[in-house]
């Protein structure tokens, strides 16, 4: 088995600390520790340790890669087959999970399609992407590592390869609690297909048609009608596709898994293809998508195949499904403190709450990763133990329903989509946990501030968006310090 290796990442263990700075210099006095008790020296000395290890582990990697090239990339390498068989353990996994989303990928990785270097180009070209990016760590970052993205890290996708306009664009979102997200809408996955089942169940026991209201963890999805003959009319459906399956990852809702999500984001931003996208491909072609090149494995033709192991998705998925949890963090000046609470009120009297629901309930921390070929068993974490510190509870505060929601037409994707795409105006509700780490706000990155981001809600979200608009300025600032305080555990690490 690959116990854990001696290569500490900086998507490593969550650090009980916050910031050098807060520290007290050439004995000045400290800067006031914003929970009152700063942390103690047993704490912060192994906390420093850790990031200074990382910093020198870090570059050692880089001498190292410089000595003889290639040295980083084998060492994100990871065969699902050795999965399958136990040969990795989750702590081993993780760590080859972390040195993927931090590696630099280079041309001689697959990078391109040219099999040379090639320079970045910033708005993509239809669904083939485009480079606009080296490593997934360079535009996940503000809050530290998992985190969202600024503004300049904004992808252009699915645009003419050259204007900014023919594009749509997003702003990188966190990472941070994905484990918790993942599992839980793997759960109202399970009980809503469970729903449908029972109702095409009755449909046929009756011989006359079921319609069923489909609710998980106290959020409705709408209607379904179940048919004798088994199937089934999904037109009354909302927030969810027809497949009953929630996909919690992308700012539209777009994937079930981290997995996919991975897969999808470095083939678009990188041009590095997964060995399981090359086995679709070769039974099914997506030119469009993968390229036209003879060699199967290597659809894109720029001389390098199996870019992206199976094994190594997998292991992406183990490390961010580990990354701590973002926490509530409240002021702790009396005066503020008060504005917070009045502001928590707030929140849920203005009607934030119906989307943005402040908890849903875990029912097991068990997460599961399957491998897509192989037919392997799956990697099974259990979140609380294993999870970097914080984790969450049982109930999970992420702020959010997991739902697609109609933003109306100002917050919506300015171009046309496929038939089969999500509409232009539906969002996911983005978990709000980990809010005042991730600025700009919105899929976009157009809102500033946080009030600007609620100002500009829309469609369904707009008697919420009134609501605020009508309240005092007092009370408006009451709900922005709420919103302040849902924030990331302060983490030490070592700047580049």
């Amino acid at each position: 088995m690959h116990a854990l290796s001696p290569r500490p990442r900086l998507l490593g263990v969550a650090l009980a600390g916050a910031a050098l700075g807060l520290l007290a210099l050439g004995g000045e006095d400290p800067v006031p520790w914003p929970g009152d008790e700063p942390p103690s020296d047993a704490t912060l000395a192994p906390a420093i340790e850790t990031a200074l290890s990382r910093d020198r582990q870090r570059r050692l990697d880089e001498y190292l890669d410089a000595w003889e090239p290639g040295v980083q990339a084998a060492g994100i390498d990871v065969l699902q087959e050795d999965v399958d068989a136990g040969l990795w353990s989750i702590e081993a996994l993780a760590e080859r999970g972390a040195a993927l989303l931090e590696h630099e990928f280079r041309a001689s990785d697959g990078r391109g399609s040219t099999g040379q270097p090639e320079p970045a180009q910033r708005v993509h070209r239809g669904r083939r992407g485009g480079l606009d990016g080296f490593s997934c760590a360079g535009c996940h970052g503000r809050g530290g590592p998992g985190g969202a993205g600024a503004a300049p890290s904004n992808a252009f996708l699915r645009g003419d390869g050259d204007d900014v306009e023919s594009a749509v664009a997003r702003n990188p979102p966190a990472l941070l609690g994905a484990g918790y997200v993942q599992a839980l809408a793997a759960e109202m996955s399970v009980e809503l297909q469970q729903q449908r089942d029972e109702a095409r169940t009755r449909a046929a026991e009756d011989g006359t048609p079921v319609e069923v209201a489909l609710e998980s963890k106290g959020v409705a999805f709408g209607t379904l009608e179940a048919r004798p003959d088994g199937t089934v009319d999904p037109a009354g459906l909302v927030g969810v596709d027809d497949d009953l399956v929630i996909k919690p990852f992308g700012w539209k809702g777009e994937f079930a898994s981290l997995r996919r999500m991975v897969e999808q984001e470095a083939l678009v931003h990188f041009g590095i293809q997964s060995h399981v996208l090359a086995l679709a491909h070769q039974a099914d072609p997506d030119p469009e998508r993968l390229g036209s090149g003879p060699d199967w494995e290597d659809p894109d033709d720029d001389g390098h195949a199996r870019e992206l192991e199976e094994g190594t998705l997998t292991a992406a998925a183990v490390a961010l499904a580990l990354l701590p949890a973002p926490q509530l963090v409240p002021p702790h000046d009396p005066a503020l403190r008060e504005r917070w609470a009045r502001g928590s009120a707030l929140f849920d009297q203005v009607g934030c709450d119906e989307c943005h629901r402040r908890e849903l309930p875990l029912s097991s921390p068990q997460w599961q990763e399957h491998p897509d070929t192989t037919a392997g068993p799956p990697v099974t974490l259990d979140l609380l133990r294993d999870g970097q510190a914080p984790t969450a509870g049982p109930r999970v505060q992420l702020y959010s329903d997991l739902r697609r929601h109609d933003l109306g037409p100002q917050l919506a994707d300015p171009h046309e989509q496929p038939a089969d795409a999500i509409p232009p105006q539906l969002f996911l509700t983005r978990p709000l946990w980990g809010l005042a780490e991730s600025a700009p706000y919105l899929h976009d990155g157009r809102a500033t501030t946080i009030v600007e981001a609620i100002l500009a809600h829309d469609g369904e979200a707009q008697p919420a968006q009134q609501a605020f608009a009508e309240l005092p300025p007092d009370a408006q600032a009451d709900l922005h310090v709420f919103l302040l305080s849902l924030s990331v555990a302060p983490r030490l690490r070592v700047a580049r």
